[in-house]
């Protein structure tokens, strides 16, 4: 392992002089802004014409449920028909679902209306972050990189999550309950059009003598991959939880979102700097390390006994997020064929979202039944298994798909800049 902070910055700069890379990561941070927003917004809006959190709380579920069964297909499609297809097409049923559900909101229209328009707004809501993963997969994958492009786009989500729900909720409160659905609206306008008509930096479509077109989850180091993820998941969804109800014991629920914030924070400074260095550790070896840290980090949460000594709890809580999910795209990139790597990122991004649910869930009924100190441990226990599931998978984790080499000893697949020869670094710069 080599580099520093300096190193890091550099590596960042050298990533960003890539010809065209500024223009969409910016349009697709636009346009991936209202992942963070889309469900609190909805519930926001529907709370407040009907007074009701039964039936805002559901309307909410129906779009994050509807969106995580609907990315994989998505991302399929994208891989088989391209991104500026996709994503122009989805526009238009995404657009309209949002106009349509403000709509009838407002106009107090049956509710299973609005839930079929909450399922069509959730389904269209493309999974921006694989596709700009896959552009990155195409310009640098196989390359050291690799892995300082997903830090990049790990902390650009965190920045998204980190604001995202501040900004609905003030523009929910302060101007309209509809104005965060209507920004998200401009958002989505403004990100996916200048992402889908940026040509030169789209991933190629798999020619008909690559083989057969086979679906990302029939490789078993992705079915092996989103095995982690779940895992992962359940330790998202329970921190959210048991942070919060460990606030609220305290004496101020309010607090438990700096303690969020805390985590969140420290996984992507660590990001930012494990994203700069060039690794010689196989990825396999790597994922495996950062997952054992996220586990131990957790276990001091367990037996915090204020709020002061949780905050730096969960500042090293969380340094090992980033880092993980950095590992498990990079392996990602190594177990699925090219021709099926968006649909792969896409089914990442569902199976942590599934996981993330059954953490809430599990970590509410302790919460209810016990005390915020039991979710706590079982938030741990997810952070301890997560290794343990790399460990038992390494094998798959290190397989190449299906009519591929073996990269040795599972390190990077190098592969084909797509949009030039050489190094991207020294032919692709404007």
């Amino acid at each position: 392992m080599t580099g520093g902070i300096g190193k890091s910055l550099h590596a960042y700069r050298e990533l960003l002089a890539i010809r065209g890379a500024p223009r969409f990561v910016v349009a697709a941070m636009i346009g991936r802004f209202p992942i963070s927003m889309r469900a609190l917004a909805a519930m926001l809006m529907v709370l407040a014409t009907t007074d009701s959190y039964a039936i805002a709380g559901a309307i909410s579920s129906v779009v994050t449920l509807s969106n995580a069964v609907a990315v994989p297909a998505l991302g399929r499609l994208a891989d088989r028909r391209g991104q500026q297809w996709l994503i122009l097409t989805s526009l238009v049923a995404h657009a309209g679902s949002i106009i349509v559900l403000v709509v009838l909101t407002r106009s107090g229209a049956p509710l299973w209306t609005l839930f079929v328009t909450a399922a069509v707004f959730g389904g269209s809501g493309l999974p921006i972050g694989s596709l700009v993963r896959a552009r990155w997969a195409a310009l640098v994958g196989g390359t050291p990189r690799q892995a300082t492009a997903y830090a990049l786009e790990a902390s650009i989500d965190d920045i998204i999550y980190l604001t995202g729900p501040v900004i609905v909720t003030l523009l929910a409160g302060y101007l309209a309950p509809s104005a965060g659905m209507l920004v998200i609206l401009g958002m989505v306008l403004v990100g996916w059009v200048a992402l889908a008509f940026q040509r030169s930096t789209q991933p190629p479509l798999a020619a008909a003598s690559d083989g057969p077109k086979r679906g990302a989850i029939t490789e078993p180091g992705l079915r092996a991959l989103l095995l982690v993820c779940l895992t992962l998941g359940c330790w998202l969804g329970a921190s959210n939880v048991s942070l919060v109800a460990f606030a609220d014991e305290q004496g101020n629920r309010s607090l438990g979102g700096i303690l969020i914030g805390l985590t969140i924070l420290g996984g992507m400074v660590a990001g930012l700097l494990y994203g700069g260095i060039t690794w010689k550790a196989p990825l396999v070896r790597r994922l495996t390390g950062t997952a054992t840290l996220l586990g131990v980090g957790t276990v001091p949460l367990v037996f915090a006994g204020s709020f002061w000594w949780m905050v730096p709890f969960a500042v090293i809580a969380g340094l090992a997020i980033t880092p993980t999910l950095i590992g498990i795209y990079s392996v990602l990139s190594n177990v699925v064929p090219r021709s099926a790597i968006t649909e792969g990122f896409a089914w990442i991004a569902s199976s942590i979202a599934v996981g993330s649910s059954t953490g809430v869930v599990v970590s509410g009924w302790l919460v209810e039944r016990f005390d915020s100190r039991s979710a706590l441990i079982f938030m741990a226990t997810a952070g301890l298994v997560c290794p343990l599931v790399v460990a038992v998978n390494k094998k798959l984790l290190g397989r190449a798909p299906q009519g591929e080499s073996v990269p040795a000893a599972g390190a990077d697949r190098v592969a084909p800049v797509a949009t030039g020869a050489g190094s991207p670094s020294a032919n692709q710069v404007d």
